[in-house]
Parts: C-alpha cells; structure tokens; sequence
C-alpha cells in the first residue's frame, strides 16, 4: 500500500518536486514536457503562497484588542481542539479618561500642599496633623492604587471572544465578580456594529452587536477595534457554517 500517498521532497534550496510522478506517461513527448512544465508552476505557486504572509503565525501583543486567530491565548472554558478565530477587547485609547484623572489624583497632595498657604490655611501643621502625615499619604495612595487596579483589570478581561464553534463574552464586574455568558452560532441571526462621533471614526473604534434567537441573550462588545472588520469576520464564518 506504500503507492497510494506519494509524498513530496524537497531539495537542499527548499524547491518542492515529485518523483517519478510521470512515469506512466514515459520520459519523451511534447505533451510530457507540457504536462511536466503545469506542474512545476503549481508547486512554485504553492510554495510562493506558503511562504506569503497568510501562512505567518500573528503575533499578539498582551495589551491587544484585535487579534485574529490569536497564538497561545486560550480561556476558561475553551474546549480541547476548540480555535480562536477572533479576539476583542475595548481600545486601549478609551482608558484615556481614567487614566487622565489618576494622573490628577497622583498630584492633588502637592496641589493641596501648595495652595493651602496661599490661603492662609495652616491645619496641617498641627502636631497631630504632622504625626500622622505618612499614614495619610500611605492611605491615599492605596486608595489610588485600588482605583487604578480596578480600572486597568475591568479593560483587560472585559474579552469578546469567537471561536469556529460559539460566541464567548467576558464581563469582568470587580475584583470578585465576572460574568461569562455564550452562545453557538447557529443562535446568531445577526450581526451589525455603530461607529459615531469624531473620536471612535478617528481611532477607528465603534460597538458591535450580535442579536440571537428567540430567548437567547443578545451580546455587545463595546468600543471594539475596526468594529466594521469584525462583523464581516463573524459574517464570513456564519455564512461557512449557514
């Protein structure tokens, strides 16, 4: 049975080439020679095809928010064999505003400190007030701690994920609390997304929206990435699997 599968080899460049694989025909003719010369375009277009870009494993970066058919990113609930065709989260940009106020948090001691005098204000240098100063600031500043943490983990596992099979959403609540709810694709009956205003049209980011059927829930991931790629991918593989 050693005939049936007839395995290409390749030589020291790298050239793909069959053996033997006109020996039927004989070694002499034009039309083996027309035959033979098919052949070889094929195997150069396949290994140009090979060596192109689609067969490049993407690289995801931890903080991403649009990766497709992500490498070594799994989740939970992920079963074994199971392949994820999209990976979705928030874009980063849309952090600015938390981000912007910690920035004003992290200064509002000093602001306090330097503004005080100016009004003549002068509780904090009290005995008690001085004695107690490093608790104070350590307090504060955990406080801030807290609120950038919390922040920061709400973006990062808030994930919308699809995979060949299903559609699974992240929501990440607090620290504590996260939801994750799913659906299979053949619950979906449509996809479409909203992209308004300047700043989501200028970082290219908007919501998309999954509706299912009957009495399944509805999904949404908000301020995705290239909002209008992604529903032509999760449309794409509807329409493969439909």
């Amino acid at each position: 049975m050693t005939d049936i599968f007839v395995a290409p080899k390749q030589d020291k460049s790298g050239t793909l080439f069959s053996q033997n694989i006109f020996s039927r025909e004989g070694n002499n003719g034009p039309a083996l020679k027309a035959k033979e010369k098919n052949f070889k375009k094929i195997l150069d277009k396949k290994q140009t095809v090979k060596n192109s870009s689609l067969y490049e494993e993407p690289h995801m970066n931890i903080l991403s928010s649009f990766s497709q058919y992500p490498k070594n990113v799994s989740f939970h609930t992920q079963k074994e064999n199971e392949q994820i065709i999209l990976f979705l989260r928030s874009r980063f940009i849309t952090n600015i505003s938390w981000m912007t106020f910690t920035i004003f948090l992290i200064f509002l001691p000093a602001i306090i400190t330097f503004l005080l005098p100016l009004f003549q204000i002068n509780f904090l240098s009290s005995d008690i007030v001085t004695h107690f100063t490093t608790i104070y600031v350590i307090f504060y500043y955990l406080i801030v701690f807290s609120y950038i943490l919390i922040n920061f983990l709400t973006w990062f596992y808030n994930i919308f994920i699809v995979t060949a099979d299903r559609i699974v959403d992240i929501n990440y609540l607090d620290i504590v609390v996260h939801n994750v709810s799913e659906t299979k694709l053949k619950q979906i009956e449509d996809v479409r997304y909203s992209q308004s205003g300047f700043i989501p049209t200028l970082f290219n980011y908007g919501n998309l929206f999954v509706q299912t059927a009957g009495t399944e829930e509805n999904f949404e991931a908000n301020c995705i990435p290239k909002p209008k790629e992604a529903t032509d991918i999760i449309a794409g593989i509807l329409g493969e699997n439909g």
